[in-house]
């Protein structure tokens, strides 16, 4: 009847997954690592949200060439495929490599439909019959076939009849190439490498300065962003280059860029994943130079392919734990049915997770737990069967042995289990939702993990006595090789002197110094190795403590990560990718400089409305407020001003100054214009206080309608659609600092300090004081800072409850202060030594290494709190023998699971998703740490005289004494204290006889 519940809840699960879905069961790889309620991820998701609903585009016409790069909203990424040329060795524009790269980029743009997807160039007269709305003539035209526009590279030729020198830095497109034609060349493979030419071009951009506001500057611009960085004056030579090729919306089968825009974004992910993902990886320019890529969506198409194919490892773990439980139990039927009751965990876990606690996430770290719970189940069903042994030896009938096993068993597995789940509920408390989920999962399964073995196993073990026992495992080889091992059960001979009197629950007093009929290996445990242990007592503890202070000094040089969660290893063509372009494309700011977004237009003090949506969501962030005063005309001078004072040069603020570090501002780029064009009387007018918004929007509306102005700066600008009218939502203007996302975090949230004072005090001043209220504003900064800040800050104080917790559950379960002192102290230096190990490794502190930390003190408790279980629920007085027999009762039980655990995360080794790796190594470090100290440094420790013998600790007996001298009553017998026997606790004196048992 039990394990047919059990079943029934897991088959309820399954079928609410095949049947419901996603809606039921929401995987996704998505990572939720942000401070959701911390002002500055407020505003930047204010912004994300709002890019995406404000996506009205002026003008739109219901039908649209494929003439557009616009990014389908701000959360997506531009529309191209990328390719970095990155030379083994000398420089990347020598002519031959050059032309080899010219070859390819051919082949690159005639593959697999390529030109259905390209961006196309249109002739004006073309442009004018989409804006004026002529779908009929839009449809004749996008049925004819025309050539791909010009893509982003240097190796194009100028285009000579338009009467512009080559050597001009006005001549366009830009490119190192000749051309030997009179008209323009239209394909790459008409152009050639004129070395003469090349070098003279070459110095020319070397010799230029990048400016967006004019046609030389601009082309400036377009060719130095896609050159190394370190190409420039006296320097010109390049390590790398990179190439953009350029897709345009909207694709065939839809209308507008407005249409469906995150099915067009997959349609296009989706093409480039399939046609040049593997052609790319396999494909080779030349023996002189290697490249990687990058395009739209790929990485995420292929982040998920690899997690499916790592998702192997996992089944591969199972089987082993399912091999090794068969193989220690000798029995197929332990290992199906425990394997299964692990498996089944998930069932009720999934359930209270996604019913009681309404968690609709379920992500890549909540997978991760399914090797926790392969080792945490395996330990239980170790220590379950091992203890069902031992009471073969104290009674016959089943009834008696299951009761004493369930009493005893349970009270070991409910202290670690607590322990672990307390571990991870540590994690539950965390501000980001990634790790918040992940423990909150973890703690439950744990907890339907423990229900399990302690409700459904005890009907498998009654199940197999009464029915299988008898069968042979494997043809009775695993039973020959035990016997072997365990050659004969015999009993020690000893002295009289050390046997002790105890009574057993069935009242039958006996004499006895090992258990009847003990194993071998038990045997081996009593005496052998607990002899070895009592006789290096001495140099174990100054060895472990050596090594304590030696990962106690590394783990103190543990720094927080700068870099974002690395997904993949350095060696893969995605995160080599990530790597590679901000270290070679860092022109004006390293790419991973800080950016300070100003947006305008939003309510300031709650951008975003987040009612309803799961902290968990990040697709839906929340719905942008907007600020109802807001005036663009009104607030145009203010605007102007923050832009202009913002990027001058200042050490305080970060900022490097015009013209290397210049600020993207459309309306300094709108000022410049309209006093070019009308004067400076024409901008007092439409702006300030008093503007004329109609003459405003006349203004700015016909700045805007050059479409090399709304190419560049469009996406600074967002409005929406209202009852058929286009309505202006908000703006943005961006600055690079000259520091970069890996700096300190301290610094990090000092700076965002600074940056905010300051903004704040521009509105104190002129024009900003006059318009506040209709120029409503903020600066959105440094989210990274206070995220990197949170992990540390949330991984400290989550190992420091963990510990604490620990502590507790020790101390009430032990029954004794000084034990479970002991106790927490192993754990606590196993964590030193796994932080140290982490630093050894070259790790820093990132989102998995905060999670893992945090799960140590829970995963490391195991093994010494069945020690010190075993400890003091011995029935031996003295320290000694209290030694021996808590190795003899659990020590096996220890190794089989720890074997267990460490064997399933051999298997995270493989995988190529570094949280795997990772995740795998941190766990497999823990529990070797947690077997190490627990089997040698605890018996050596509870060995010497600091070894509590007797009442000495117990709490229980020190509670009782006091109240019988308040009250004059008899002392009541301690829960914990002398194994199975029931007779009050008295305190008994022992001397140490030295290099003998202690003698009462």
């Amino acid at each position: 009847m039990t394990c047919g519940s059990y079943c029934t809840v897991f088959i309820v699960l399954i079928i609410c997954v095949v049947t419901l879905g996603s809606s039921f069961f929401p995987f996704t790889s998505d990572v939720p690592l942000y401070l959701r309620n911390h002002v500055t991820q407020v505003r930047e998701d204010a912004i994300t949200e709002g890019e995406d609903q404000a996506d009205y585009t002026l003008n739109l016409p219901p039908l649209q060439l494929r003439s557009s790069v616009d990014t389908l909203g701000g959360d997506r990424a531009d529309l191209t495929l990328e390719i970095i040329y990155l030379p083994k060795y000398g420089d990347v524009l020598e002519s031959n490599i050059l032309e080899k790269i010219r070859d390819f980029e051919a082949r690159v743009r005639t593959r697999a439909n390529f030109d259905q997807w390209c961006l196309i160039t249109y002739s004006s007269e073309e442009l004018s019959k989409q804006d004026s709305g002529d779908t009929e003539a839009v449809k004749a035209i996008n049925n004819q076939s025309y050539p791909c526009a010009v893509h982003n590279t240097i190796l194009w030729a100028c285009d000579q009849t338009k009467g512009i020198p080559c050597i001009d830095l006005a001549s366009t497109p830009v490119g190192l190439l000749t051309c030997n034609k009179t008209e323009a060349c239209t394909s790459q493979s008409e152009m050639f490498v004129d070395p003469v030419f090349k070098v003279a071009k070459a110095n020319v951009y070397a010799n230029s300065i990048p400016d967006r506001n004019t046609v030389k500057g601009l082309n400036s611009w377009n060719f130095l962003k896609l050159i190394d960085s370190q190409f420039g004056p006296g320097h010109q030579i390049a390590k790398a280059v990179r190439t953009e090729f350029l897709f345009g919306v909207p694709f065939k089968g839809y209308t507008t860029v407005n249409d469906d825009p995150d099915g067009q974004s997959d349609d296009l992910a989706t093409y480039l994943y399939n046609n040049f993902h593997s052609w790319l990886l396999h494909d080779q320019i030349h023996s002189d130079v290697d490249y990687v890529f990058n395009g739209h969506g790929m990485f995420e198409k292929y982040l998920k392919a690899t997690l499916v194919t790592d998702g192997m490892y996992a089944l591969a773990s199972m089987i082993f734990v399912l091999t090794y439980i068969a193989f220690m139990t000798s029995s197929w039927w332990f290992a199906l049915m425990g394997m299964g009751q692990i498996m089944l965990s998930f069932g009720p876990a999934y359930f209270i997770y996604y019913g009681i606690f309404q968690q609709r996430f379920f992500g890549v770290f909540n997978m991760l737990s399914i090797f926790i719970i392969l080792g945490v189940g395996a330990d239980d069903i170790f220590v379950f069967l091992d203890t069902w042994e031992q009471s073969s030896h104290k009674f016959k009938g089943l009834g008696k042995r299951m009761a004493w096993t369930w009493k005893h068993a349970g009270k070991a597995m409910l202290v670690t289990s607590l322990s672990t789940m307390f571990s991870f509920i540590s994690n539950a408390n965390s501000e980001f939702p990634a790790i918040q989920t992940f423990g909150l999962f973890a703690a439950m399964l744990v907890l339907v993990n423990y229900c399990a073995v302690m409700i459904y196993f005890p009907t498998v073990v009654l199940v197999y006595a009464t029915h299988f026992e008898d069968f042979k495992f494997c043809f009775g080889v695993p039973e020959y090789l035990s016997e072997k091992i365990n050659k004969g059960f015999e009993m020690v001979t000893v002295s009289m002197a050390d046997f002790k009197k105890v009574k057993d629950e069935d009242g039958t007093e006996r004499f006895t110094y090992t258990e009847p009929n003990e194993s071998r290996i038990n045997k081996w445990f009593r005496e052998s190795y607990s002899s070895g242990i009592m006789h290096a007592k001495i140099c174990i503890l100054i060895t472990f403590i050596a090594v304590i202070v030696f990962f106690v000094i590394e783990a103190s040089r543990l720094e927080p990560d700068p870099d974002p969660p690395q997904m993949l290893p350095r060696s893969d063509n995605y995160q080599s990718f990530i790597d590679k372009k901000p270290e070679y494309f860092a022109r004006g700011g390293s790419v991973n400089a800080v950016k300070v977004t100003f947006a305008w237009g939003f309510d300031k003090k709650h951008p975003i409305d987040r009612s309803g949506v799961p902290a968990t969501d990040t697709k839906n962030l929340g719905k942008p407020v907007w600020d109802p005063n807001f005036s663009l005309s009104k607030a145009a001078r203010c605007i102007n001003h923050i832009c202009e004072t913002a990027q001058m040069k200042s050490d305080e603020r970060k900022t490097g100054g015009y013209p290397d570090f210049p600020i993207d501002c459309f309306m300094m780029a709108f000022k410049q214009w309209v006093v070019a064009t009308n004067g400076s009387v024409l901008w007092d007018t439409i702006t300030g206080p008093n503007a004329d918004d109609k003459l405003f929007q006349e203004t700015f509306l016909s700045w805007a309608a050059d479409p090399a102005v709304m190419s560049t700066w469009k996406k600074y600008v967002y409005g929406e659609e209202v009852d058929g009218v286009g309505v202006l939502r908000f703006v943005t203007a961006e600055l690079k600092l000259t520091v970069t996302t890996t700096m300190d975090a301290d610094e990090g949230v000092g700076l965002w300090n600074t940056w905010e004072d300051w903004f704040n005090t521009q509105y104190n001043l002129s024009p900003c004081r006059d318009v506040a209220v209709n120029a409503s504003g903020f600066q959105s900064s440094f989210v990274f800072a206070f995220i990197r800040k949170s992990l540390v800050d949330e991984a400290m104080s989550g190992i420091r409850l963990s510990i604490s917790l620990a502590f507790a559950v020790l101390a009430i379960a032990t029954f004794n202060i000084i034990v479970a002192f002991y106790a927490t102290a192993i754990i606590t230096a196993i964590v030193m030594c796994t932080m140290g190990t982490v630093v050894l490794l070259g790790w820093k502190l990132g989102v998995l290494e905060s999670i893992g930390l945090v799960m140590v003190p829970g995963l490391s408790v195991d093994y010494v709190a069945h020690l010190a279980e075993a400890y003091v629920g011995s029935s031996s007085p003295d320290r000694v023998s209290r030694v021996r027999d808590m190795l003899a009762r659990v020590a096996i039980s220890i190794v089989s699971g720890s074997v267990s655990t460490l064997g399933a995360c051999v298997f995270l080794f493989l995988p190529t998703i570094v949280f795997f790796n990772k995740f795998g190594i941190m766990m497999f470090t823990t529990i070797g740490f947690s077997l190490v100290w627990a089997l040698i440094f605890f018996p050596a420790l509870m060995a010497t005289p600091l070894g509590p013998q007797g009442n000495i600790g117990n709490w229980w007996y020190l509670a009782c004494l006091i109240k019988k001298k308040l009250s004059k009553k008899k002392i009541a017998p301690s829960p914990a204290s002398g194994g199975d026997h029931n007779e009050p606790v008295e305190m008994i004196d022992v001397k140490e006889d030295e290099g003998k048992h202690a003698s009462v």
